[in-house]
């Protein structure tokens, strides 16, 4: 009885605890796409890059080190020991300091952009794979009906109330059901190869829940428009990095003006058969006779025309990407709105009656059958179509619409 007693207790733990986990693999379409923005390792990936920038600022930041010469003469004795300091005059390092906070801002606005795309392409991602589950169960909910069908003519057969002919049809019919199945369990693992990639490494997940398409009220494309170009990312971060570009040049000229060096030291020399001793105090500067800082300042001035034309650029295909968008999502809710795929189902329970009370043949019901199954899959692309074009909404317009 003690030995079975350690047993039971396990199988109760397995009992209580598989539930939990089978539970935590199944999420919804959300909480997968916030795990790929918080935790995944293209986000991963994309903060670093941040994380880069911010610390070639820092270092540009540091304050020169100092130099030590050590010199020695030896017709009549003379040696030097010297300490030498450059000093960052001119507001040098100020100029540094705000260059170096706005290339940091313009990083940062450059990684909420990149983010954005990834966080519209995981959304894109993981409805294509509520898709392919959903066809997955349907095709499935296919096979079965033709299967029951199959047992059904079985049994005629073998009653002589029904056809050979009638059996090998539906079952050719099954066969082809099959393979649609198989078809979409594959495409079904790739969705889902899709979405793994951009996930965690320590979160598995077995399944997506939730609603593929909810219709949605559509904005006006002028509001959208307005509210694209305040938060666009894309934008915001030439707007930046224009930004950066003039303090950078500021930089550079300061940069460029003369830059003294404090040394100091000690001299030792013989005089005679003694040996004195005295001081070294002097500065040095640099003078800008070949390199004023002109020709930096003018590449960071082409840097700042550069990023405003592009921002132009970006701005009008942003308007552009916002119509086509608001465009394509009216007319994929008002197909959606006007399909009627559910009356298919109905269909299938007609025909299947009349069939039994011998008014049609065999043909005419694999047919209704096969057309109650094209609706339900029409349908179902037809809510794809949807969804992708709302996450093509949201990523045009760069901001959450819709929960």
């Amino acid at each position: 009885m003690s030995s079975r007693t350690p047993l039971c207790g396990w199988m109760v733990a397995f009992v209580l605890v598989m539930p939990s986990v089978l539970t935590a693999q199944e999420r919804t379409a959300r909480d997968v796409v916030d795990l790929i923005v918080r935790n995944g390792p293209q986000a991963n990936a994309i903060r670093s890059a941040l994380e880069v920038v911010r610390r070639e600022q820092l270092a540009r930041l540091s304050f020169p080190n100092p130099g030590v010469l050590y010199s020695r003469e030896g017709a009549g004795f003379t040696e030097f020991l010297q300490v030498e300091q450059p000093l960052p005059l001119f507001r040098a390092r100020t100029a540094l300091m705000r260059a170096g906070a706005a290339a940091t801002t313009a990083a940062e606005a450059e990684r909420d952009a990149r983010l954005w795309v990834l966080r519209a392409d995981s959304a894109a991602r993981v409805a294509r794979l509520i898709a392919e589950q959903t066809r997955v169960d349907e095709t499935g909910s296919h096979v079965r009906d033709v299967e029951r069908l199959v047992n059904i003519l079985r049994v005629r057969e073998r009653e002589g109330e029904g056809s050979r002919f009638d059996r090998l049809r539906a079952e050719q019919e099954l066969a082809e059901a099959r393979q649609a199945m198989a078809s979409a369990a594959v495409a079904r693992a790739d969705a889902h190869a899709a979405v793994s990639v951009l996930l965690p490494q320590d979160v598995t997940v077995t399944r997506i829940v939730g609603v593929l398409h909810q219709p949605v009220a559509v904005g006006s494309p002028a509001d959208l428009i307005a509210r694209a170009a305040l938060m666009r990312a894309e934008a915001i971060a030439l707007r930046r990095a224009a930004e950066r570009a003039d303090l950078e040049g500021e930089a550079v000229r300061r940069a460029r003006l003369p830059s003294p060096t404090l040394f100091g030291g000690l001299k030792r020399a013989a005089d005679g058969d003694e040996r004195t001793h005295g001081g070294i105090l002097g500065v040095s500067a640099s003078l800008p006779l070949f390199d004023a800082g002109g020709r930096e300042a003018a590449r960071w001035a082409a840097e700042r025309a550069r990023a405003d034309a592009e921002r132009l650029a970006i701005e009008g295909e942003i308007r552009s990407e916002v119509t086509r968008a608001l465009d394509a999502l009216t007319q994929r809710q008002a197909a959606l709105a006007m399909d009627e795929g559910a009356a298919g189902g109905e269909l299938a329970a007609i025909a299947e009656v009349a069939y039994r009370e011998g008014e049609i043949g065999i043909l005419e019901l694999l047919d209704a059958v096969r057309t109650a199954a094209r609706a339900r899959l029409r349908s179902l692309e037809m809510q794809v179509e949807a969804r992708l074009a709302q996450i093509a909404v949201e990523r045009a317009v760069g901001d959450v619409l819709w929960p």
